[in-house]
């Protein structure tokens, strides 16, 4: 079927190039090509799905995506070009040949059409791309219009307002990559032990993948909200620039009964997984979001240290009063050859491909992380679920060969007694959301679309509805703006005024103002209303310090609506019910915008996890980004302003340190800025009854997510709240009489030695960081370093090298082969044609030279056999991130530093362990120094020196701000060049 689909593919673009008269030798090439095109993207699916190109694939296909990970499909990418190549002299050739042997266009049409027959057929490349078209014009309908198409009673169905909820036991989700039942079958059950001892003691049900559920993104969507993943819009980009999701989904269950959120997963902006899990009510945790460095992998990060900060983060529940629901989705089992992580090859046995070996990886990681929860004492009240993501894709994986069967499963401890699934019937993908609920004893009055199918093949009806399931998932998208338009209407009977956008939504609302005011509507930068309040007619000219803002009132049987910026400059209209500022509108009043008076103003950005933008202000034109929680700005007299962030959405202590602190300024009268970024709320519930004495009835009321600025300033004590995002423009304020400084904490002092800094990578040279490099050394070693760490990692030989890893060294070097490379090889490569590289003979000769330098190492976590290879032992420090990696360094006299992930792993007090290893340093994120001053504080005190990474991670956090702010409550940095600061006692 796939053979014949493609050989009539391409003779029919042929025939059809034949008969395109050409008469130019390069456009004849160029037509051909792009007739190439065409078919490679046909090829490619059956390439990389085994299937031809239907409504998964269009859906999936994003050059973003692919070239995020073209290094793992790097066989398959190679393949693909080729066939370009090709494809493009066949069909050239071949459509000229075609015209020479067949004089008649008769024969030539009737050919065209038996092949256009074929390809019509089902399953076939028209047939595919003609469904895939009409789902996606499948038209749009409102919420209540789709539900009705898919017969389900409006009555009948919970909305989010109307959930209620109580919680039940705690929650773990996991979502292999397609890792399906076959696995766990006669032939392969050798790589499970784990997972087959689970599907025998507990509750195993056989699952059936559902319709648009065949691909991780859209099983994520479906295992959520029970819907499989029909959408309009293109499956990468549907939810960025949503908000609000109006399906009933599991999340929604799961927060009205007070549970906590999270979902852990490797490269979170993949495919737009970022956008959908955040706008279903997910707190995503990535390899971006974890203190600790891991090694950088094409997909973000390796499951083995996924699930450390899995285990770290149930360890932080583990006594939490709130129960929590925790997601994590795999990736080592990806198609068509898993993700190496070679750390597994010494922990596991060889078997027949390199996916097979995954398998028994991630199976390995499910064993000990349900041991952990045994041990832990979790298990009594936690359930948790396991499940495949979607079958695996593709016909070119070996293991393919010993699958006996083909489907998916749902594995779980949930008692079968408090489950209404008998365990001798499949269920399917849109089951799960109700099932875990079960499971969890979760009593709530939901409903899902699976209570509404009377069919007991659930997968026929999905089939059967799947453009009114499309209406549903396009509908219940919420995305609440004005940027094309404002639609102005009057409701006479009800005296009320409605605002809505383009697509006809309703944006706001309010009754009409008295004869002789006004309403005045503040919008933001996205014309999303942020406030509203009424104003007199000697008001009018008051300018707001708001991006935009409307003013609307009756006079002489008219409705007026005066819509302009914050200077006054705008545009008026009037209407007898209805007025309209068009787009156009909007575009000219942005043209006529003044520019901001910067030497003069605070400008003042709240963004909510919704925005999924930064938080920020900017005083006298100098922006500050900030981070989740709440922060604080205090005005004073002498260095003008102080800030400080309080997560108050993570930790408790800064919680009650900000209410404290909000208490001194107030009796101090002291002029202040409160902004919130990402999720404030959490660790503040329990002080809303004093925020609310206090004054802050908005702050004291703030919800899970949500934008708040708040400020007394002008005269002017205004709070503000959103769904997404605030923005605010205010004077700096005057006459300031408070002198106190509330945030001046006395920096520990220092001596300054040289060996507080350690170049990093090697140091930047003309501007470049991470080149690990001979001309970094030699260039930085002039300046003054005299500490260099360099990254470790094997070629092919297990022989060391200096490089970050080697996606980066390839795409510094240009090189286009299969990584990790020979020695040979990669000494035949220069980074960015200039600088040269360093493997262990050229690190040795370095260090020779230089007596008075030290190596730092990092990535390498073998101290015994690194060590051995070394110049000099003496000169050598290991950053090393397991217990046994620090005591073999210690037992062979190497200096360890200890990977800052190992700071909860040891039994017992820390001083103690690091004491009894003598282990007297540790490498830690500089992000890491506001939280753990009490510890840093117990390191100094204990000669433990702190070195610190990530400089020039945050804005603004170079190497000048950590000499000036952070040295002394740490020992060092890793700095990536030399500044004036280091002027070092030698």
């Amino acid at each position: 079927m796939l053979i014949l689909q493609l050989v009539t593919f391409l003779l029919v673009l042929s025939l059809i190039k034949s008969l395109i008269p050409v008469r130019s030798r390069p456009f004849s090439f160029l037509l051909s090509f792009l007739f190439a095109i065409v078919f490679v993207v046909q090829l490619s699916s059956v390439i990389i799905t085994g299937d031809i190109a239907d409504y998964r694939f269009y859906e999936n296909f994003n050059l973003g995506d692919v070239l995020s990970v073209a290094d793992f499909f790097g066989k398959e990418g190679l393949l693909i070009v080729l066939a370009l190549i090709t494809s493009t002299f066949l069909i050239h050739y071949l459509g000229r040949f075609l015209g020479k042997i067949t004089p008649r266009k008769s024969i030539y049409f009737v050919s065209l059409m038996v092949g256009i027959i074929i390809l019509c057929i089902s399953g076939g490349i028209i047939n595919n791309a003609y469904t895939t078209v009409r789902l996606k014009f499948a038209g749009n309908a409102s919420f209540d219009e789709a539900l009705a198409s898919l017969e389900i009673p409006r009555g009948q169905y919970t909305s989010k307002e109307e959930i209620k909820a109580s919680k039940g036991k705690n929650i773990i989700v996991l979502s292999l990559e397609s890792m399906e039942k076959g696995y766990l079958g006669e032939k392969l059950k050798h790589l499970t032990p784990n997972l087959s001892k689970l599907a025998k003691e507990q509750t195993f049900y056989r699952m059936n993948q559902s319709p648009a559920g065949g691909w991780t993104s859209a099983s994520m969507y479906t295992a959520i909200t029970g819907v499989p993943a029909f959408f309009g819009a293109h499956g990468n980009e549907v939810f960025q620039k949503s908000y609000e999701h109006k399906l009933t989904s599991l999340s929604d269950v799961l927060k009205s009964a007070g549970y906590d959120l999270q979902y852990f997963i490797g490269k979170k902006e993949f495919s737009g997984i970022d956008d959908m899990l955040k706008t279903l009510g997910f707190t995503v945790k990535s390899e971006k979001d974890f203190d600790t460095k891991y090694p950088n992998v094409n997909w973000g990060i390796q499951d083995l240290d996924l699930f450390t900060e899995f285990k770290k983060e149930l360890l932080l529940k583990k006594d939490s009063e709130q129960p929590f629901a925790l997601f994590l989705s795999t990736i080592s089992t990806h198609f068509p050859n898993g993700v190496p992580d070679k750390r597994m090859d010494s922990l596991l046995p060889p078997q027949k491909s390199r996916l097979e070996l995954m398998a028994s990886a991630t199976d390995l990681l499910i064993g000990d992380l349900i041991t952990f929860l045994d041990k832990e004492g979790m298990l009594s009240n936690t359930v948790f679920y396991i499940y495949p993501d979607h079958l695996l894709m593709g016909n070119k994986s070996r293991v393919l060969e010993d699958f006996d069967e083909r489907s998916l499963y749902l594995l779980t401890n949930a008692t079968p007694n408090s489950l209404s699934y008998p365990s001798n019937e499949a269920i399917f993908q849109i089951d799960i959301p109700k099932i875990i609920l079960e499971g969890a004893g979760i009593v709530h009055n939901a409903k899902f679309l699976t209570d509404f199918i009377p069919d007991k093949d659930k997968n026929v009806y999905l089939a059967k509805n799947d453009k009114n399931l499309l209406r549903l998932n396009d509908a219940a998208l919420k995305v609440l703006n004005c940027k094309e338009g404002i639609y102005i209407s009057l409701n006479t009977e009800a005296q009320v005024f409605e605002i809505r956008n383009e697509e006809d939504v309703l944006v706001f609302s309010s009754e009409m103002p008295d004869k002789g005011s006004c309403q005045r509507i503040l919008f933001d930068e996205n014309y999303r209303p942020v406030s509203n309040f009424p104003i007199d007619a000697q008001q009018l000219t008051n300018k707001p310090k708001a991006f935009a803002y409307l003013d609307i009132f009756s006079t002489n049987g008219l409705l007026h609506g005066s819509l302009k910026e914050r200077y006054g400059l705008g545009i008026t209209k009037n209407g007898v019910d209805k007025i309209v500022f068009e787009k156009e509108d909007l575009a000219l009043l942005d043209h006529i915008k003044l520019e901001e008076d910067k030497q003069n103003s605070i400008i003042v950005k709240s963004s909510s996890w919704h925005a999924k933008k930064s938080s920020s202000f900017s005083i006298k034109s100098e922006e500050k980004k900030v981070s989740r929680g709440l922060t604080l700005i205090c005005f004073n007299a002498k260095s003008g302003y102080e800030f400080r962030t309080f997560d108050t959405y993570g930790s408790p202590e800064d919680a009650q340190a900000f209410v404290d602190l909000l208490k001194r300024i107030l009796e101090d009268q002291v002029k202040y800025i409160i902004l919130a970024h990402d999720s404030a709320a959490k660790s503040l519930t329990p002080f809303s009854e004093v925020l609310f004495k206090l004054g802050f009835k908005k702050l004291s009321q703030l919800q899970s997510r949500e934008a708040y600025i708040g400020y007394n300033l002008g005269g002017v004590e205004m709070e503000l709240v959103d769904h997404a995002d605030l923005k605010i423009a205010v004077d700096f304020p005057v006459n300031i009489t408070n002198e106190t400084l509330y945030f001046s904490e006395p920096k520990p002092g220092f001596k300054n030695n040289v060996d507080r800094y350690i170049a990093h990578a090697g140091g930047m040279i003309d501007g470049v960081k991470y080149t690990n490099t001979k001309e970094a050394l030699d260039y930085n070693y002039a300046q003054g370093f005299r500490l260099f760490e360099l990254d470790i990692i094997e070629t092919v030989e297990g022989e060391y090298v200096a490089a970050h890893d080697w996606n980066h060294w390839a795409a510094e070097t240009k090189f286009e082969g299969t990584t990790p490379v020979s020695l040979a090889t990669f000494r035949k490569y220069r980074i960015r044609d200039k600088y040269t590289t360093l493997d262990m003979k050229a690190i040795n000769t370095w260090f020779a030279e230089h007596s008075d330098a030290i190596l730092v190492t990092d990535k390498v976590n073998t101290p015994k056999k690194f060590g051995a290879k070394f110049i000099d032992k003496t000169r050598l420090k290991m950053e090393l991130f397991s217990l046994p990696a620090i005591e073999e360094a210690v037992a062979n006299g190497v200096e360890p530093l200890l990977s800052e992930n190992l700071l909860s792993n040891t039994d017992g007090d820390i001083i103690s362990y690091l004491k009894a290893n003598n282990v007297s340093q540790i490498a830690m994120s500089r992000r890491s120094i506001a939280n753990r001053k009490a510890l840093l504080k117990r390191f100094r005190d204990n000669h433990i020196k702190v070195y610190v990474y990530q400089v020039n991670f945050d804005q603004g956090k170079d190497e000048q701000f950590v000499f000036d702010n952070e040295l002394g409550w740490v020992y060092g940095m890793y700095a990536d060049q030399w500044i004036p600061a280091f002027v070092p006692s030698r």
